[in-house]
């Protein structure tokens, strides 16, 4: 076979497409498992012979590897790269069975590094890509000795069956999936170290500073998936969309400067923690699942009016910083939350915003959040020309949100660079990014005697119509405004940012990524979720549809009967006067010849224990002018039983005589 080296190449090349998927090595490293693969690629397609340069290759590899364990720090990453070099060795030089077979053993263990860490859809596809180059290439190894040991040109090893063996080991392994206990619960028992994401990139923040310089890149980073009853027509759920607008992340009231962080003691929202087994069942509301990623700080965004939170693992939420909620343990893979929201309000009513801290702010606490800095001067200046007069505080925020909302929303960040952005914002370039808006309304009602503080949370994203939840992402994260109503003792909530829709995924590129996320989010939640719960509640599904089958026999009406027991009859009849080609001795050939068979079985029946070649020469002795044909006919018969025949042509000559013999 011309290209069944290249075999040994591709399960290789697989494998570092899986590895590279891991998203754990550093470019360089990456280009360094590439490039031995590359360069026996090359010397592969140029034929070039380097066993004379063995021993030379074979200690430069020693003291790279030397120089690599000095250089980099870290057992792993070294052995991964040593295992692409040696991999890439024993394909520039000479090789037989037995290497060829060294080189599937290094792609097996270098599949091993990486699926202890991978589990996503993208890293399935890697793994049937692997497994059936690697099938493909054992095959090539085991076909290989029985046909040279054929006379003549070898024949091609039967790849067709390639995917039906991987086929076979994909079911075996989803039936060892499905039986076997699940024994991994996501959960980490160490700490993730590591501070939120960059102040210049989007996501949520623990804190809000302007003094950052440079625009804001986006991020499209998948925080959650927020997944509603699914009997809901499309009227309930656009309400529960626009109820569910805001997820509220954690409450920064303490200002310094351009700075605004949380404190530690700031109350959070009432909820009632529970477990999956709990359900909400005595909460009335919309019962939501928040499919949360991991993220570094472990906050869970709520939205508001949630009353109930449940997690599986028995886990509870502990209360953070900010008043946030969190999770107890970082994790290392996506976890579902089963929340029950009640009587959520919209952005910018004057709905409550049931934030449970429906305590008055006093002393030190209420100081705080009235508190403004000289560099605070703009927003004094700005609250009493935009709304000048005594105001109730709904009816101030109000205006003042009216008045943000003329302004222009950008990621450009133009007044980063000012020696007092919040003073460049208002006065000159009207212009920035949520936190500015934000960070100006909360200044501006305090200036008031409003208090005031920053919310830092999540949008609700967009809609996934093929997944059946809405998206969020880093790009949905926001900042808004609580501000304190004495006249009705309650919390309520303002916007400044004008008003940003999530960009619908349109077109045949939009349709494309909503199913491919939908398609990720099903595998993540049915696949590398499953757990023994799924487990319990599969196996309960087969036992009810069992004992709720029963099997109901209707006697046949004597006619119906009586037309079967005919039809078989005459079946066994034909059968019989058919005969059978059962005489001829080579089944391989006596298959292939079934037509001719048919059409001379009166004239020349097989005789017990003929052979093909016999009965073909018995047909010659009866018309002398197909002799030849018949004998060419034998030969072919031969080829494809113990020589390099193929059926096809078999197939062929058996057609043509079997049109004489009609003809005759």
């Amino acid at each position: 076979m011309r290209h069944a080296r290249w075999l040994d190449h591709l399960p290789l090349w697989a494998v570092y497409g899986a590895v590279a998927r891991t998203g754990i090595y550093e470019p360089w490293e990456l280009v360094f498992m590439a490039a031995p693969l590359a360069a026996a690629a090359l010397a592969e397609g140029l034929r070039r012979d380097f066993g004379r340069w063995r021993l030379p290759l074979e200690l430069a590899v020693l003291g790279w590897t030397a120089f690599d364990l000095l250089t980099h720090p870290g057992f792993f990453g070294a052995l991964v790269r040593l295992l692409f070099l040696l991999a890439g060795l024993r394909l520039a030089l000479p090789r037989q069975t037995t290497q060829r077979r060294q080189l599937l053993l290094i792609g097996f263990l270098l599949f091993l590094t990486t699926a202890i860490s991978n589990s996503d859809l993208e890293f399935f596809a890697w793994t049937l890509a692997w497994m059936l180059t690697a099938t493909a290439a054992l095959l090539q190894q085991a076909w290989e000795v029985p046909a040279a040991l054929r006379p003549g040109p070898a024949a091609r090893p039967p790849f067709r069956l390639v995917p039906l063996w991987a086929a076979g080991a994909l079911a075996l392994a989803a039936g060892f999936f499905l039986i076997l206990p699940r024994l991994n619960t996501g959960w980490r028992p160490f700490p993730t170290f590591g501070a939120a994401l960059g102040r210049l990139q989007a996501g949520l923040s623990d804190q809000v500073d302007l003094s950052q310089p440079g625009p804001v890149a986006g991020n499209h980073e998948v925080v959650m998936r927020v997944i509603p009853p699914a009997d809901l027509d499309p009227g309930q759920r656009e309400a529960l969309a626009r109820d569910l607008g805001y997820l509220r992340g954690l409450t920064l009231e303490r200002v310094e400067g351009q700075r605004w962080e949380p404190e530690e003691l700031t109350p959070g929202p009432t909820l009632q923690l529970g477990n999956q087994q709990d359900g909400g069942a005595a909460f009335r509301g919309a019962h939501l699942e928040l499919f949360l990623n991991p993220t570094p700080r472990g906050v869970v965004p709520l939205p508001y009016g949630a009353v109930f939170a449940s997690t599986p693992f028995f886990q509870r939420l502990r209360r953070g910083e900010g008043g946030s909620w969190r999770l107890p343990f970082p994790v290392t893979r996506g976890i579902p939350i089963q929340i029950v929201q009640a009587a959520p309000p919209g952005a910018g009513s004057s709905t409550p915003s049931s934030t449970g801290d429906e305590r008055p702010p006093t002393g030190r606490r209420l100081a705080e959040l009235l508190e403004l800095q000289p560099e605070h001067e703009a927003a004094r200046r700005a609250s009493l020309a935009w709304a000048p007069g005594i105001l109730r505080a709904p009816d101030l925020a109000a205006a003042l949100t009216a008045k943000l909302r003329t302004f222009s929303y950008t990621l450009d960040n133009p007044c980063g660079t000012a020696a007092n952005p919040l003073e460049a914002f208002l006065d000159r370039i009207q212009a920035g990014h949520c936190e500015y808006f934000a960070s100006a309304l909360a200044l501006m009602l305090r200036a008031r005697g409003v208090p005031a503080r920053v919310v830092n949370g999540y949008r609700l994203g967009v809609w996934i119509p093929e997944g059946g939840y809405w998206l969020v992402t880093q790009d949905e994260a926001h900042a808004w405004v609580e501000y304190w109503d004495r006249d009705a003792g309650l919390w309520r909530m303002a916007d400044g940012t004008p008003p940003l829709s999530p960009s619908e995924a349109e077109g045949l590129g939009g349709a494309w990524t909503r199913l491919s996320d939908a398609l990720v989010f099903q595998w993540d939640r049915y696949v590398v979720r499953f757990s023994g719960e799924d487990q319990s509640a599969g196996l309960s599904a087969v036992q009810g549809l069992a004992q709720g089958w029963s099997w109901r026999w209707k006697r046949p009406s004597t006619a119906a009967a009586g037309a079967v027991c005919l039809l078989a009859a005459l079946w066994l009849a034909w059968r019989l006067r058919r005969g059978s080609p059962s005489g001829l001795a080579e089944p391989r050939g006596s298959k292939a010849l079934a037509p001719l068979l048919r059409r001379t079985r009166r004239l020349a029946p097989p005789r017990p224990g003929e052979t093909a070649r016999r009965w073909l020469g018995r047909l010659g002795t009866l018309r002398p002018e197909r002799a030849t044909a018949l004998a060419a006919l034998s030969e072919a018969v031969d080829r494809v039983l113990y020589g390099p025949g193929t059926e096809s042509e078999l197939r062929a000559l058996v057609r043509a005589e079997t049109r004489a013999w009609r003809r005759g």
